[in-house]
């Protein structure tokens, strides 16, 4: 069995999170790609951030960078460009 990096589970703790957001705002999924690799940014956790940022680098296909901050999503990045929640955060 494969143990992982306590930085890699509070990131895929934190990415939990993140698919509840997307899944209660549709109108701001709408706005991403169909494919892509969502990577968690814990703004506040910089050893889950180093090894989130190691992720992106493996994926195939656009990456999402979902920006997170005390368990809030605050940002999402796309290749092309940021894309603004508004209100929805």
């Amino acid at each position: 069995m494969v143990s992982l990096p306590e930085a890699a589970k509070r990131a895929m703790q934190a990415g939990a999170e993140v698919s509840r957001f997307l899944y209660a705002h549709p109108e701001i999924t709408a706005r991403l790609p169909q494919s892509y690799r969502l990577v968690v940014l814990l703004l506040d956790d910089p050893e889950a951030l180093g090894w989130a940022l190691g992720q992106g680098k493996a994926a195939e296909g656009p990456v999402i960078y979902a920006l997170v901050r005390e368990g809030r999503v605050e940002g999402l990045l796309t290749p092309e460009g940021p894309v603004a929640l508004g209100r929805a955060a």
